[in-house]
């Protein structure tokens, strides 16, 4: 079994922004496995998702052990990367920061080092929720760097009334249709209970525990704090995010395309549990639609399991979930320079 390596370093964006990775790796090197970004999603550091201090809370770990680098980035504006001088200010004195096609950027630079100390030409890229959105749109710009593409609980457009967004502020009521930035405005301050408690809501059966672990869910939530090094000037603790993703994610919610998938040229997975409450089977729908051009498309949709299944126990669907994922990257079929 290889000894897993962990590195946190910076890596500097086109524009000139400095973008926080933590890179998970096997050690020795295992050439010719895929190596890996892990893209969070709207509101949480990468961290947060992909590398919790817990067993069975780090998918980037679980990769690492069959062969995998892996590099989890904060976009702008998250967890360790540069924050604009806006959300030092009030919210209201900004619009939404950080949309999604500005992330793109963000990612380049971490693949483009990813590239650099594997020696691949192409690597995969995963994406959760708006993350996967990212993703997307990252291969669009840059086919020749990607080789896979897993889309998490991703959020498309092509299908109108998402569920979570009626009667809901996130739209204007002065102008129906278009997102609510005077209530948002540049970034939301978070209580980390929020996903926590979306999170329990989600798992089906009363004893909660037994559906995830309690070291694995507390350490998501002391992730969301530790991910804002301002988060403990409040009591209790909230952290900040950039509410670009957030608009990004009303708009495709009401059926807005941000990025249209023909225009993607790897391999595609699509894993939408059933009791996800942020993708639908719509999303599913119209992108395997789209994907015209994508020489292999995989969808799974399992059922009776959560938005959260790559952290839920094995016994909740992260095992099946995280063999589907090794299943699908498989080995690079680039040999490493």
């Amino acid at each position: 079994m290889s000894k897993i390596a962990r590195r946190d370093f910076k890596v500097r964006t086109v524009d000139g922004v400095n973008i926080a990775v933590r890179e998970v790796r096997p050690e020795p090197h295992v050439p010719g496995k895929t190596p890996m970004v892990l893209m969070h999603g709207t509101r949480i550091p990468g961290i947060s998702e992909y590398d919790l201090p817990a067993p069975g809370g780090s998918l980037a770990e679980t990769l690492a052990l069959a062969g995998h680098t892996c590099f989890i980035p904060d976009a702008r504006g998250f967890g360790g990367s540069d924050r604009s001088s806006e959300m030092d200010e009030d919210p209201s004195q900004s619009r939404p920061l950080v949309r999604s096609i500005e992330i793109v950027r963000d990612i380049d630079a971490a693949v483009d080092e990813l590239r650099r100390t594997t020696g691949s030409e192409r690597v995969g890229l995963m994406g959760w929720g708006v993350g996967a959105t990212v993703v997307l749109m990252y291969a669009a710009f840059w086919p020749e760097k990607v080789s896979h593409l897993v889309l998490y609980n991703v959020l498309y457009g092509g299908v109108e009334g998402h569920a979570r967004y009626r009667d809901h502020p996130l739209e204007d009521p002065a102008r129906p249709g278009h997102f609510n930035q005077a209530h948002y405005g540049g970034y939301s301050l978070n209580d980390p209970d929020m996903l926590m408690t979306k999170w329990a809501q989600s798992i089906p059966v009363e004893d909660k525990d037994s559906w995830r672990d309690p070291k694995v869910a507390e350490a998501f939530r002391q992730a969301l704090i530790d991910g804002d090094p301002a988060s403990t000037n409040h009591e209790p603790p909230r952290y900040r995010s950039p509410n670009g993703m957030l608009e990004d994610s009303f708009y495709m919610g009401r059926g807005d395309k941000l990025i249209h998938a023909s225009q993607v040229y790897c391999d595609v997975l699509i894993m939408r549990p059933q009791l996800d409450y942020f993708s639908r089977p719509g999303d599913v729908k119209a992108l395997v639609a789209d994907l015209v051009n994508s020489p292999r498309v995989e969808t799974w949709e399992p059922e009776n399991m959560t938005h959260f299944v790559i952290v839920d126990r094995d016994s909740a669907g992260r095992a099946e979930a995280v063999n589907r994922i090794l299943t699908f990257i498989g080995n690079n079929t680039e040999e490493d320079s």
